[in-house]
């Protein structure tokens, strides 16, 4: 009986466990497609291209699409190793939003190892955590990296009014190739306006498609205007250099840089009337080939520039100015790909006072087109003698020779730019918010006439030649005004106030009407009114000409200052400069002060300059200027037209090329500026030599044919 009760007691306990056990299996069972149900809703909210595949219908897109979305999600379910790399490879919600990060570019190296295995060497001794499925695995369908451009109004991001904090967020995915750009916006349209993705949710992003890019080259690109002109022109410079090195015509070359006299060009020709001809065409030929000559062009640029330059410290300042300048446009190009923006945003505010700085170059082209004007006696004299027609077209003359020096380098800029532009808006993983690839197709014939600032600068064709522009048209105004002097002093000094008055009123008029407060923000969001329009720009202009003539027609100061006092007042002069240079921020004041401080700053800065330029040619504070007359200062001066032109192209690279976003640390960014620099020079070299001093000797070479003309 016992025996029958333990018995008894054993098989309960036997059906108790095997219950037990069942119970256990079939709740295991219950709960893996609820943790597989919970993973799904997670990717599909954290991942755009996970929730593309979950909404895909194979009536909403083409069926080889839904059917390659469908294996990549059942890929990812399984963790097959090619739908693990593509799911990495795409972009989700990047930190630093709030702040300006809308880089959300995902990874288009392991979107790359989906398409095609990887090269990667690796050791079979040493042990190794990973699968080598990694490596080797692809998918069962060809796949690209793409990115989408969206649109966001969220309130939780700071907004600078820069274009670098535009509202562009960047999306990259690595999708099936069989998806047309149509077939993901479809899709893209449907998952954000079901608020499935969370990121949207959280920061009320209420995201808008724009448009999308698969990151390769077009046709149409290598078939723009811009690129043919410039593959002529360069082509047709390079031709002429190679024919001018394999001219042997070395005295006709010395001719051109030294200017002899037409009798002794003439000495080797023939006595008979035809051969005099023959032998003159041949001549005028080969002056305009020997203008490309490289040899004679690389020891004018690097020559030693005579002791005997007054103002040698000038040209080293210009340099030093264009490094400045382009260290200011590092800063600026680098906010279009860095996801630290407030932080870059912030060395701008603190680097310096860029609303005067730009003022240096135009109060030196003053001051020495006045003070080579009022040295030419042949110059003044024949304008005395001139009527006024006569006196119109010299001055047309002078115009024509100077747009003939700055036009060509200027034009070949312009085209480079219009085809990198377009170039790199086709394959840069970044939006180019301001593309000058259009701006330059649409407005082109406004830099041909050097009158671009005279618009808005969002519709600019090369934003940064604005300065150009203003030089091109104070040179005109001046060269007006300098005729007019030699007759009509007291008109032109009356001309003069009137520009200043303007150029006040101006300022004013527009400071006020924009409500314009002296911070940085400001100073871009109103930058055609406040900054590039050139009666914002001419007080400099006009501080240095009027510089340049007490330096030549008033030698001596109308009164006397002990030797001490001129020390001290130069010295504090140069504590002005840099002040007015390096002013920090200041707390928001009122529209009226803050123009009123902007006016100050352009007068006091101008006028600094002017009276220290004035002291370089009266030999004073030589420690300072023998700094700017230095060997290297004076090689490199003539650098700084191309340095100018070229620099933002150059930086425009760092951004669009990268294949990733960047991020702005001090350190690593000086090292890439010293870097630029390095190139920036090397290439102004380049140029100068090839498109820059060619036709400046054919600048000279036309001058000197009209002054044979005129003598003979």
């Amino acid at each position: 009986m016992f025996r029958m009760k333990i018995n008894f007691i054993i098989a309960c306990a036997l059906i108790k466990l095997t219950v037990a056990s069942a119970n256990g299996n079939s709740s295991a069972v219950l709960q893996e497609p609820a943790r597989q149900q919970a993973l799904d809703e997670t990717f599909k909210r954290t991942s755009p291209l996970y929730g593309l595949s979950t909404i895909s219908d194979e009536h909403l897109i083409k069926q080889q699409c839904h059917k390659h979305l469908q294996l990549f999600q059942n890929g990812l379910r399984q963790k097959l190793p090619w739908a693990l790399k593509m799911y990495d490879a795409s972009a989700s919600l990047e930190s630093g939003f709030t702040f300006g990060n809308n880089f959300w570019l995902g990874n288009i190296e392991v979107c790359q190892a989906v398409a095609q295995p990887v090269n990667f060497q690796v050791s079979s001794y040493l042990p190794h955590q990973m699968k080598a499925e990694l490596l080797t695995s692809i998918a069962p369908f060809p796949v690209e990296f793409r990115v989408l451009y969206f649109r966001h109004n969220s309130s939780w991001q700071v907004d600078p009014v820069v274009i670098a904090f535009a509202t562009r967020v960047h999306m990259g995915l690595c999708v099936p190739s069989s998806c047309t750009e149509q077939d993901i916006r479809s899709l893209m349209e449907i998952y954000l306006s079901s608020d499935l993705f969370a990121g949207s949710e959280l920061f009320d992003m209420n995201l808008q498609y724009d448009y999308a890019k698969d990151l390769k080259m077009k046709p149409e690109t290598f078939r723009r205007t811009s690129f043919y002109l410039c593959c002529v022109f360069i082509t047709a410079t390079v031709g002429l250099t190679i024919a001018a090195a394999m001219l042997k015509t070395t005295t006709v070359i010395e001719e051109i840089n030294i200017g002899k006299s037409s009798d002794e060009a003439q000495k080797a020709t023939g006595n008979s009337t035809e051969t005099k001809s023959e032998n003159q065409q041949f001549i005028v030929a080969s002056s305009v080939v020997a203008c490309y000559d490289i040899q004679t062009n690389w020891r004018y640029i690097f020559k030693q520039t005579k002791s005997s330059n007054t103002f040698a410290a000038l040209s080293g300042i210009r340099f030093a100015s264009a490094i400045g300048v382009t260290l200011y446009h590092y800063l600026m190009f680098f906010f279009n790909g860095t996801r630290n923006k407030l932080t870059l945003f912030g060395y701008l505010v603190q680097f310096g006072n860029f609303d005067v700085f730009v003022d240096v170059f135009f109060t030196i082209s003053g001051f020495l087109q006045t003070y080579h004007h009022f040295r030419n006696v042949v110059l003044l004299d024949m304008i005395r003698k001139n009527n006024f027609k006569q006196n119109i077209m010299l001055i047309g003359l002078h115009l024509f020779h100077r747009y003939l020096r700055l036009a060509p380098l200027f034009f070949l800029t312009m085209g480079l730019l219009d085809f990198s532009a377009k170039l790199m808006d086709d394959i840069s993983l970044l939006d180019i918010e301001h593309k000058a690839h259009v701006h330059c197709e649409n407005y082109w014939w406004r830099n041909v006439l050097f009158i671009q600032n005279f618009y808005d600068h969002n519709d600019m064709c090369g934003l940064w030649t604005w300065s150009l522009a203003c030089d091109m048209q104070f040179s005109v105004l001046a060269t007006a005004l300098l005729f007019l002097y030699v007759k009509h002093p007291k008109h032109t000094k009356l001309c003069l106030a009137s520009l200043v008055v303007a150029s006040i009123g101006y300022t004013y008029n527009y400071g006020l009407k924009l409500n314009f407060d002296g911070t940085l923000e400001s100073t871009f969001a109103f930058l055609t009114e406040i900054y590039i329009h050139p009666l914002a720009r001419i007080l400099a202009y006009i501080s240095g000409s009027i510089a340049g003539w007490y330096f030549v027609e008033q030698k001596q100061l109308p009164f006397t200052i002990s030797k001490r006092m001129q020390q001290f007042t130069l010295y504090l002069l140069l504590f002005v400069l840099t002040g007015c240079i390096v002013k920090p921020s200041f707390h928001i004041i009122s529209v009226f002060t803050s123009t009123s401080i902007l006016l100050l700053q352009r007068f006091v800065f101008t006028i600094t300059l002017s009276i220290i330029f004035v002291a370089s040619g009266y030999g004073h504070i030589r420690w300072f200027f023998s700094f700017y007359e230095s060997v290297y200062f004076q090689k490199f001066s003539r650098f700084a037209y191309p340095m100018f032109l070229l620099n933002p192209l150059i930086i425009y690279g760092l951004p669009y090329l990268s294949r990733s976003n960047l991020y702005a640390n001090p350190l690593q960014m000086c090292a890439e500026l010293i870097g630029i620099l390095v190139v920036l020079v090397l290439s102004s070299t380049v140029f100068t030599l090839l498109f820059e001093v060619p036709y400046q000797n054919l600048s000279k070479l036309l001058i000197i044919q009209q002054v044979k003309k005129k003598f003979t």
